[in-house]
């Protein structure tokens, strides 16, 4: 019989583990734990979640947003700077993603160690 080894990335590993009901996910979980890269791809992940979580636009970025947001209320954006606050607004949401994702994934993390109890 031959051994098939499969290596999933961080991402591949998590998207598989929500297609899984809760008695998958256990054996999953068994399954991929049992292969030190898997592990090693999973402890990534939380680590990246982790971090994204804790991720902030700097003072400088956040003071820049806060006049250009107040200026645009008030009807007095120039192009230039029309064209940096639509940047910083699509820093922002794809920061809020990254925090709903990360939330996800500590979330699943935290259900598959509620499960192996």
């Amino acid at each position: 019989m031959s051994v098939v080894h499969v290596t999933l990335t961080p991402e591949e590993l998590a998207a598989a583990y929500t297609q899984l009901d809760s008695q998958e996910r256990s054996s999953f979980l068994a399954a991929v734990f049992d292969q030190p890269a898997q592990q090693q791809a999973a402890l990534d992940l939380l680590v990246a979640a982790r971090k994204g979580l804790r991720r902030r636009f700097s003072p400088r970025q956040q003071q820049l947003l806060d006049s250009l947001l107040a200026k645009n209320a008030q009807g007095k954006l120039r192009p230039k700077e029309r064209r940096q606050l639509d940047e910083l607004m699509a820093a922002y949401g794809a920061g809020l993603i990254d925090k709903a994702r990360a939330t996800y994934v500590l979330h699943l993390a935290q259900q598959a160690e509620i499960t192996e109890r």
